[in-house]
């Protein structure tokens, strides 16, 4: 239109000039340009950052827009003039955790309670695994997207099995290869991340996920953007689900289900050419022991049902028989009683095997099953893969960088670690975990995408 100047790079530029000379000859004062907010500097603790390399023993830690922007030694790492200071002298910063195994069940209230909690124990990734209805679906997403007062969440939507199988009653049951491809596909329009399929023993044979239809889930999810995990207890069903195209599996290969369950196996160590085929396939294992130990873990300690954010998180009719002392003694007098805990190391012992051998383990608990609490068990999981043969150092990473490089459907994850570029996702913790594993449960503050959680509130009241 004449007398109006089209809008280009150069008009823009004039026009500005002309506003600034017409202001300036006014006799205003022209104001600086604007600056860029200069966040908030974590100072003086000790940092592990998820990676694995060396703690950092005075570190300097700037968070801005959501995310880290530098972390390292004091001496070398610069603090933006006016920002936000955060003195953590004598205490240690670690990653957000993030727990690859956790069920939420209930209503959907009962889920964003669950979601809380692991978000008050520093959980700040979590992934539903197979348990998910469309609602709930819809509140993992959510999370996923933001919402400040959940940690984020990926989810499987509703698992695979077989009728009659393992979990059937909560699973899709697809009798055909066909079939179960129109499951995974009804599946992904949900806005699932991943395909979760239960191929385990059950008290009846031959009511596992045939092989042709477990090859089809894993085939039609890499199709719809999907990564397809299992729950596994048998080597020769890891072997020909790596062989389909799936490489994460949940639990071990030492049987710790069905017929034999918490019997000490005569062999349980996996084969050579299985380790060799998991790292041709670049595998993962998230063991879950937890969801075996704690089985008897609370009746042989049950001085830690005195801790009252325990309490606030454990399942109430968990809570309750373990409270009782006549329950506890028949548990721990029980003539099959030291055969589980034999067993149980068995499955601890896999755990290092498999680790020494280069096979990536990355924590999950199980979480939301009955005798496994929210968050504290995430904790508890730590002190487990320690127990194991894993160092302090190891088992924080499974617990953050390992973790959070088992999740992004597509891409590398923007969390787990604390670097440049990555969510700021934090724990502060009073004591340091490298001395002490059980210290990561002396937590200070959580901090999720560069905002401090309030958490005050999270838990359960009595």
């Amino acid at each position: 239109m004449p007398g109006i100047m089209a809008s280009t790079p150069c008009s823009k530029r004039l026009l500005v000039l002309l506003v600034m000379a017409t202001f300036a000859a006014c006799g205003g004062e022209i104001p600086p340009p604007p600056t860029e907010p200069a966040g908030l500097a974590i100072v003086g603790a000790q940092l592990v950052d998820g990676t694995g390399v060396a703690p950092v023993a005075d570190s300097v830690i700037v968070i801005r827009d959501g995310r880290i922007q530098a972390a390292g030694p004091r001496d070398t790492t610069a603090i933006p003039a006016g920002a936000e200071l955060v003195d953590a002298a004598g205490k240690t910063v670690i990653p957000g955790l993030v727990d690859l195994h956790a069920h939420y069940g209930g209503e959907l209230a009962a889920s964003e309670r669950a979601l809380k909690m692991q978000l008050y124990y520093g959980v700040t990734t979590t992934r539903s695994i197979g348990s998910d209805d469309p609602e709930k679906v819809a509140l993992m997403l959510e999370a996923n997207a933001g919402r400040p007062d959940l940690p984020r969440a990926f989810t499987a939507g509703r698992g695979f099995s077989y009728p009659d199988g393992f979990n059937a009653r909560i699973a899709n049951t697809p009798t055909s290869e066909e079939e179960a491809r129109q499951m995974v596909r009804e599946q992904a329009a949900l806005g699932i991340h991943f395909s979760k399929m239960w191929v385990n023993a059950v008290p009846e044979p031959g009511l596992k996920i045939p092989p042709e239809i477990r090859a089809a889930i894993v085939d039609e999810s890499i199709k719809n953007g999907l990564i397809p995990v299992a729950h596994i207890d048998e080597e020769a069903d890891a072997v020909q689900l790596l062989e389909a195209g799936l490489n994460e599996f949940l639990h071990s290969t030492v049987l710790t289900f069905g017929p034999g369950a918490g019997v000490p196996m005569d062999d349980p160590e996996p084969s050579q050419a299985t380790l060799d085929l998991c790292l041709a396939h670049d595998c993962a294992f998230t063991p879950t022991l937890s969801i075996t130990q704690n089985n008897w873990h609370f009746a042989e300690h049950p001085e830690l049902l005195d801790d009252p954010d325990l309490r606030a998180v454990m399942n109430p009719a968990a809570l309750e028989r373990f409270s009782n002392p006549e329950t506890r003694a028949r548990i721990v007098d029980a003539p099959e009683f030291e055969d589980r805990k034999a067993a149980f190391r068995q499955v601890q012992d896999f755990v290092k095997t498999i680790h020494d051998a280069g096979i990536k383990v990355a924590l999950g608990t199980d979480s939301g099953t009955a005798n496994v609490p929210m968050g504290w068990g995430t904790h508890h999981e730590l002190e487990l893969y320690v127990e194991a043969g894993l160092t302090p150092m190891e088992t924080l990473v499974a617990a953050t960088a390992t973790g959070a490089s088992r999740v992004p459907p597509v891409g590398e994850a923007d969390f787990g670690t604390l670097e440049a570029g990555k969510s700021a996702d934090l724990v502060v913790l009073d004591a340091d975990p490298l001395a002490d594993i059980s210290n990561t449960l002396t937590i200070d503050r959580v901090m999720l995408r560069g905002e401090w959680v309030n958490r005050d509130g999270l838990l359960p009241t009595p």
